[in-house]
């Protein structure tokens, strides 16, 4: 039996170098049209930083503020684990801002622009079709290597609590821990 299947083809391999990026912004410092600026994979990984990349579909929607709201309520505690929180969409720099001023609330994170769509396509998640990115979640260590990629198609929203606590248990292997499964910060480690 022969399947007619569609493959693609990404450069973001877990456990492989993530796929280099610089997309415009809107900040969190400055403001109005002060906001805007740029995000480097690289500048933020010779400051030792993890990253944690996520992309939703679309500005001025319904699931996706929800799932923006959620991050940035944690946007602290991603920095306090060393992490720099990146939201991406295809839209501009400019419908972020306007979403953010309008209804959205003004973000503590970084509020990025893959408006020619490279990133999301570099990283497998592109809808070819409608131009938009899927849900995607990705985890970057301090060493530039992808540790973590998930990916929701269709319209049901991300964990956000669990994304930060993936980053918590990369940290903690990175320290040399062995995390056993199910666990949660505060929870003991194996051969302790």
């Amino acid at each position: 039996m022969k399947y007619e299947n569609e493959f693609y083809v990404t450069g973001a391999k877990v456990g492989k170098p993530a796929p280099k990026f610089e997309m415009e912004a809107v900040l969190p410092e400055g403001d109005l049209l002060d906001r805007f600026g740029n995000v480097n994979l690289d500048e933020l990984l010779e400051q030792g930083k993890w990253v944690v990349l996520y992309f939703y579909p679309l500005d001025f929607t319904f699931v996706c503020p929800t799932e923006i709201q959620r991050f940035n309520e944690l946007t602290k505690k991603f920095e306090e684990k060393g992490a720099v929180l990146i939201g991406a969409s295809t839209d501009s720099v400019h419908s972020h801002l306007a979403w953010q001023e309008s209804s959205l609330g003004r973000l503590q994170h970084i509020h990025a622009s893959d408006n020619n769509h490279e990133v999301s396509e570099a990283y497998g998640i592109l809808d070819d079709e409608k131009g938009v990115a899927w849900r995607g979640t990705f985890i970057i260590s301090p060493e530039g290597i992808l540790k973590a990629a998930h990916v929701n198609h269709g319209e049901g929203g991300r964990d956000v609590d669990e994304v930060l606590r993936t980053l918590e248990v990369f940290i903690n292997e990175a320290e040399g821990k062995m995390v056993p499964c199910g666990w949660k910060p505060g929870d003991h480690f194996l051969k302790e």
